[in-house]
């Protein structure tokens, strides 16, 4: 899966945690917990090409995930502990939407014997070519932003609902729309293996499922942070 759909997805399990610890440091906490397998083993395999050149590599190994669970049982306390399980169940919602299940060499290292990756040519330039070619990845890009404005700008209560109100709520509530459409869009594409349309992302067709899935769930959670939460609307 591609960058921004991991972002909105951390950014969306951000929401949860902000929930649960009332602390708006667990949005970006989960956003970089998200991107962050991405950020290490993609880097590594710019460094080390002829070993670690698949990009999916250390941090894609669900070892990984239980070293930082365990460091954060033993060294974290209180909120601290919180936001650093956000970051880790982050990290374990990237193997998820990245099928890691589908290379259990990697997953499961070092049980499987060492990484099999390969060199991808033209590394960078290739998936930036996936990422401004995917329509979906506008939209979650869209939506990342939205809810990092909510985490950034909170904003008390209002007594008194200005005009402009009116249009911040509005405006919310049409992307969340948006959002549900498209997202349903996309678990029926990916289950009929529509793939030529210009909605369709550049995925087989699970991605193009979990892809919808998280939009939808994106959908949900926006009306319902706007209904239970109208305080954290972004201004």
């Amino acid at each position: 899966m591609l960058i921004f759909a991991h972002i909105f997805a951390g950014a969306l399990l951000g929401l949860g945690f902000w929930n649960l610890t009332n602390d708006r440091r667990a949005v970006p906490f989960c956003i970089l917990g998200s991107i962050l397998p991405d950020l290490i083993d993609k880097s590594l395999a710019l460094l080390f090409p002829s070993v670690l050149g698949e990009g999916r590599t250390v941090f894609h190994a669900l070892m990984i995930v239980i070293i930082i669970f365990l460091c954060i049982l033993i060294f974290f306390r209180s909120v601290s502990r919180w936001l650093g399980a956000g970051v880790a169940c982050a990290i374990l919602f990237h193997h998820v939407f990245d099928e890691m299940w589908t290379l259990p060499t990697t997953w499961f290292y070092p049980l499987l014997g060492p990484f099999q990756g390969h060199l991808i040519p033209d590394y960078i330039g290739t998936y930036f070519w996936y990422e401004i070619t995917n329509p979906s990845e506008w939209m979650f890009v869209i939506g990342s932003v939205m809810i990092l404005a909510q985490s950034y700008h909170y904003l008390p209560v209002i007594p008194h609902i200005r005009r402009s109100d009116f249009l911040k709520t509005g405006t919310y509530k049409f992307f969340a729309v948006v959002f549900l459409g498209i997202g349903i869009y996309l678990v029926v594409a990916g289950f009929t293996s529509t793939t030529a349309t210009v909605l369709t992302p550049n995925y087989d067709k699970v991605l193009t499922v979990i892809a919808g899935m998280i939009a939808v769930c994106g959908a949900f959670v926006m009306n319902w942070e706007k209904a239970y939460n109208p305080q954290r609307i972004a201004p």
